[in-house]
C-alpha cells in the first residue's frame, strides 16, 4: 500500500511540476507542440518537396527557384550575390515576410556558392538574385563594371541575419 500511495504522489509532483512555471511553459512549447505538429503531419500528402516548402519558409522557396533557373540556363559554375537582409527592410518594406538565405544555407539547399557584399569572394560573383514584391529574378552580371556598379549600391546596406 505504501508502493501505491508513493506512486501516486509523485505522478502529481510531476503533473504540478509539468504545468507550472518554467517546466510548463518547455513543456507547451516542445514536446507537446512536437506532438501536435507530428499528429498534422503524418496525415499529410505533400510530396517531399512540398514538405521542404512548408517547414522552411520563404528562403527555401526562393533558393529552389534560383536553383531550378540556373539549371534551365545551364550555366556553369554559379556564384549568386544574395541582396542584403536591411536592403528588403529599408528600401522594400518586406523584411519580415521575405529574408535572402545565408550563404551557408543557401549552399545546403541548392549545392551552389552564394555570397553576401561584405563576402571576400564578390570578385567571383556572376549572377544576382533580386527578390521584390513581385518575385524572385535572376539577374546575370555581365562585367565587373556593372559587378562593381551592384556592389557599391548595396554596400549601403548592412548585411543582418
Amino acid at each position: 500500500m505504501k508502493g501505491f500511495i508513493l506512486t501516486v504522489i509523485s505522478f502529481l509532483i510531476v503533473l504540478v511540476v509539468i504545468n507550472t512555471g518554467f517546466y510548463g511553459d518547455w513543456f507547451r512549447t516542445r514536446p507537446v507542440k512536437y506532438w501536435s505538429d507530428f499528429l498534422k503531419e503524418k496525415d499529410d500528402t505533400l510530396t517531399p518537396e512540398g514538405i521542404m516548402k512548408a517547414r522552411y519558409g520563404i528562403t527555401y522557396t526562393i533558393a529552389m527557384s534560383v536553383k531550378q533557373v540556373v539549371e534551365q540556363r545551364h550555366i556553369s559554375h554559379p556564384v549568386i550575390l544574395l541582396e542584403p537582409n536591411s536592403y528588403y527592410r529599408d528600401s522594400l518594406h518586406i523584411y519580415p515576410n521575405v529574408r535572402a538565405p545565408e550563404p551557408a544555407v543557401f549552399y545546403y539547399y541548392t549545392g551552389m556558392e552564394g555570397v553576401w557584399i561584405n563576402s571576400p569572394d564578390t570578385s567571383k560573383v556572376n549572377l544576382l538574385v533580386r527578390v521584390s514584391k513581385k518575385g524572385v529574378k535572376l539577374d546575370i552580371i555581365h562585367s565587373p563594371q556593372e559587378r562593381e556598379r551592384i556592389l557599391a549600391y548595396y554596400r549601403k546596406y548592412t548585411p543582418i541575419l
